[in-house]
């Protein structure tokens, strides 16, 4: 019977959500009464001083034998009952607590729960000690209180009822805290989302506009760049042309030059021997005059040895002058043509 679910304490996670968790009411305005153990765990607690926990000490330890076999299933389902209800109220009881524990740090609440744990092992530990001593005072009890129980029992169960009634409507108005909240971050949501899309759509149309407009000036650059590319292609085409003129023509001016300079050369040349020519002529009449001068000074002298041959000397020297004014025509149109043919070549 000790190992039995009937007999066994519920643990805390076993226990309801109303013992376990408060609403935000519970959280707020606690129980009048949560600082003090009500009045039905009270009655329990004197219970189980007054032997009534021998009787839990009986179903996990093992009783004397019973009067009768019904009288045993009745205590043993009264005291299973009547230890369940006494945790679940020690749990009704502690939840301010509990509550308050879960804004402490979670070591407090660990610590709280383990020192309950023990006080409940103490208890039950005097309780069976009290129990092996005195077994059929203990039965004895047990028909003397079952109206108590029946009592307690009754208000164990009101007090459970209010317990979670409270938790629901804590739960109620938490989720009706959690919709109003839910539906004005929904609106905020849908509010900032519109804005959100109202500037991405204008953000989106700016940039398109922008685009659209550096695309147009890229066009028009291209379209000026490709305009000023074919100006100054035609230009370097033009200029091209010209130079190619220019070139011929430069060439055809070196070959008239080189054409010149050789007719030059050759007039020169042909200048150059016939003053050499000129010089010569010129050389030999001047050596001819210094002949004939010293001829006519020999006949000088002979003059006045010859003069009886004076007649005749004077037809010859009539004929010598008319020689020499004809040299000296010569000369003349000689130096004449040499002043003429350096005056040309001065000009070139």
């Amino acid at each position: 019977m000790e190992g039995s679910p009937a007999t066994r304490l519920p643990e805390a996670d076993s226990l309801p959500d109303g013992f376990v968790e408060s609403s935000a009411a519970d959280h707020a305005h606690p129980p009048a009464d949560a600082g003090d153990p009500p009045s039905h765990s009270l009655a329990l607690d004197q219970y189980a001083a007054t032997g009534g926990g021998g009787d839990g000490g009986e179903t996990l330890g093992a009783p004397s034998t019973p009067a009768s076999v019904a009288e045993e299933r009745e205590a043993l389902d009264i005291y299973s009952t009547a230890d369940a209800l006494q945790s679940l109220t020690v749990d009704s009881a502690a939840e301010p607590e509990r509550v308050l524990g879960q804004r402490e740090p979670a070591g407090d609440t660990e610590d709280a729960k383990e020192s309950t744990k023990e006080s409940c092992v103490v208890g039950q530990g005097e309780s069976l000690a009290d129990q092996k001593g005195s077994g059929e005072q203990k039965r004895k009890v047990v028909k003397k209180s079952k109206v108590e129980k029946d009592r307690e029992l009754f208000e164990l169960a009101q007090a459970y009822h209010k317990v979670v009634a409270e938790r629901d409507a804590g739960k109620l108005l938490l989720s009706i805290a959690v919709k109003e909240k839910l539906e004005s971050l929904c609106r905020e949501f849908q509010r900032q989302n519109k804005m959100l899309k109202e500037e991405c759509r204008r953000v989106s149309t700016d940039g398109q506009n922008m685009r659209m407009e550096l695309s147009d000036k890229f066009n028009n650059a291209i379209k000026d760049v490709s305009v000023k590319l074919e100006e100054q292609k035609n230009e370097c085409i033009a200029q091209l042309e010209e130079n190619n003129l220019l070139r011929s023509k430069l060439k055809d001016l070196a070959d008239q030059y080189n054409i010149t300079q050789q007719k030059y050369a050759h007039q020169l040349k042909e200048k150059m021997l016939e003053l050499e020519l000129a010089n010569l002529k010129m050389q030999q009449h001047q050596e001819k005059a210094a002949q004939e001068q010293t001829q006519m000074q020999l006949y000088a002298d002979q003059v006045s040895q010859l003069m009886a041959t004076e007649k005749n000397l004077r037809l010859q020297l009539a004929a010598d002058g008319e020689r020499f004014q004809q040299f000296q025509d010569a000369l003349t149109k000689s130096n004449e043509v040499f002043e003429t043919y350096k005056q040309e070549m001065e000009k070139v």
